[in-house]
């Protein structure tokens, strides 16, 4: 499969082997979010994990990778607003797809690569009717995306075969492939749940996208929604209560019923 750069979501991208560091890290994610204190240092918080054991047995060198490079990077930077809203959810029982749908949002806002694989290579083979994507082909488009400029440096064969499988583990713990044999994972027909579309939309808006700007965020693309699927699903979810939405061609105008992020986070965990 092919890829131009210029199809790339995210062309001026530099890609990382972050993703050999975290994967999805789902469980770990959860264990850490009921330990977490907004506001407190992350040195400490790192101590206090190591010492209360919350990760298991997992070495202390690992621990301080999955803490430092994976959790704070995604959910702690800027302010830790995403860690406490992934904390409430928790704390209610929310441990399954709208969990996981929100974790992927700051994933990949914090790793261009994991964004890419989604976007450029996961999307076109569902939409081409492939039912398979193989380690060969994320190799592939490592080493084209290493030829277009998008690596700092050159990544050798070894490194692109660990960061392939990372990625594809990453996507399979999202919900966007199935494994069904030893190294064979099927392409699944993902969605997003209403109540990330719900997140997503309130997040933009309390970030300061216009009515209009959001509906075309490059976040929606994750999910695989274009503009139409965007107002389509927000129009559907009017009848809900979440908002109110008039659109009219290219203009969007959108009654919002919430006064913040946490009183949005509240509702969807109640």
């Amino acid at each position: 499969m092919r890829v131009s750069s210029v199809e790339r979501m995210t062309p001026d991208a530099r890609y990382t082997i972050a993703i050999c560091k975290g994967s999805a890290l789902l469980g770990e994610t959860k264990a850490l979010l009921r330990v977490w204190r907004q506001g407190e240092p992350l040195a400490s918080f790192t101590d206090r994990v190591l010492h209360q054991d919350v990760l298991g047995k997992a070495t202390a060198y690992r621990v301080k990778d999955i803490v430092r490079r994976v959790f704070a990077r995604r959910f702690l930077i800027p302010d830790g607003a995403a860690a406490e809203h992934l904390k409430t959810l928790v704390q209610h029982g929310h441990l399954g797809r709208l969990f996981s749908d929100v974790c992927l949002l700051y994933a990949a806002r914090n790793d261009d690569l994991l964004r890419d694989m989604i976007v450029v290579l996961y999307w076109p083979a569902v939409t081409d009717g492939r039912l398979e994507l193989s380690v060969k082909d994320v190799v592939e488009f490592l080493r084209q995306a290493e030829s277009d400029g998008f690596m700092q440096e050159h990544w050798s064969e070894p490194v692109k075969l660990k960061v392939a499988r990372g990625l594809l583990k990453a996507l399979a713990d999202f919900g966007f492939l199935r494994e069904v044999g030893r190294g064979r994972r099927e392409t699944v027909l993902y969605r997003p749940t209403d109540g990330a579309i719900v997140y997503v939309a309130y997040e933009l808006h309390f970030s300061g996208a216009t009515d209009s700007g959001l509906v075309r965020n490059r976040d929606w693309k994750l999910f695989g929604m274009g503009e139409r699927d965007v107002v389509s699903a927000m129009d559907r979810l009017t009848a809900e209560g979440w908002w109110l939405l008039q659109a009219a061609g290219a203009v969007v105008r959108i009654t919002w019923k919430f006064r913040s992020m946490q009183e949005v986070v509240d509702a969807l965990a109640g």
